[in-house]
């Protein structure tokens, strides 16, 4: 893992090869999150904050390990200790500084066992050292030929070109976030007017309900003593003595009767 033009005394070609790096392991990170998120869905996801194909903690994330662990690249255990610890650290602050800036969540292991906040979790962080020391071992050798070929071929203009297309990715991105929080912002501010228009409404129809079924109960009551009065009145005719009864009133008192009754 030979990364000595990342040294103070080569700090113009550790700038440039440095960016090449985090550029390649960028798009690599990118690549890998995408197919496994895809197949993981069973369809096309595009992984990644910004638009472009790459996504920059793993850039960063990987360039960290190489420089700072480069004394213990010999000690396999101590480099996946560290490794795993190092980039668990830059998930969680990632994690963190996206949902602060832009309250969203590109991540979320609440599901995994072991994690902390949903930002990290154990068990994947045991995966990150896994990945940092075959990337440590296996994979960086093979980089360091391609970093080195285009560092050759290109010079300073490749990372130079990388560098503005992925600062210009990162400006038209902060411009989308912002004006999508604009707009979900006014979206929230719709849907909750249309909550209070609908409660509103909702009690009025509530307080029109209760109004006819205590209506409806009066008539109800009402009509129900009609009937009973009126049933008592027709058994009360048909019965013999009162038929008597009724017979020794003469037309005054049978008029009489009827009126109150």
């Amino acid at each position: 893992m030979d990364i000595r033009f990342l040294r103070k005394g080569v700090l113009y070609e550790g700038i440039y090869r440095s960016s090449l790096i985090i550029f390649m392991y960028s798009f690599i990170g990118w690549l890998w999150e995408t197919i496994y998120c895809s197949i993981k869905a069973k369809k096309f996801i595009y992984r990644g904050f910004l638009i472009g194909p790459y996504c920059p903690i793993y850039g960063f994330g990987i360039l960290s390990v190489l420089y700072f662990l480069n004394p213990f690249q010999n000690n396999l255990f101590l480099l996946y200790i560290l490794s795993a610890v190092m980039v668990t650290v830059l998930e969680y602050i990632t994690s963190y500084a996206l949902e602060k800036l832009f309250h969203a969540s590109w991540w979320d292991y609440k599901d995994v066992p072991l994690n902390i906040n949903g930002r990290v979790a154990i068990p994947v962080s045991l995966f990150w050292g896994i990945d940092c020391v075959l990337i440590v071992k296996v994979i960086q050798p093979k980089v360091l030929i391609l970093e080195q070929f285009l560092a050759n071929r290109f010079g300073l203009a490749l990372p130079l070109l990388l560098l503005v297309l992925i600062s210009s990715d990162l400006v038209y991105t902060l411009i989308n976030m912002q004006s999508f929080k604009k707009v979900t912002a006014e979206m929230s501010a719709l849907i909750e007017e249309r909550k209070v228009e609908l409660e509103k409404n909702l009690n009025e129809k509530r307080t029109e309900l209760a109004t006819n079924l205590s209506e409806l109960k009066e008539e109800i009551g009402a009509k129900r003593k009609e009937f009973e009065k009126a049933t008592w009145l027709d058994e009360l005719k048909e019965n013999v003595n009162a038929k008597k009864i009724l017979s020794k009133l003469n037309f005054s008192q049978k008029k009489n009767g009827s009126e109150l009754s």
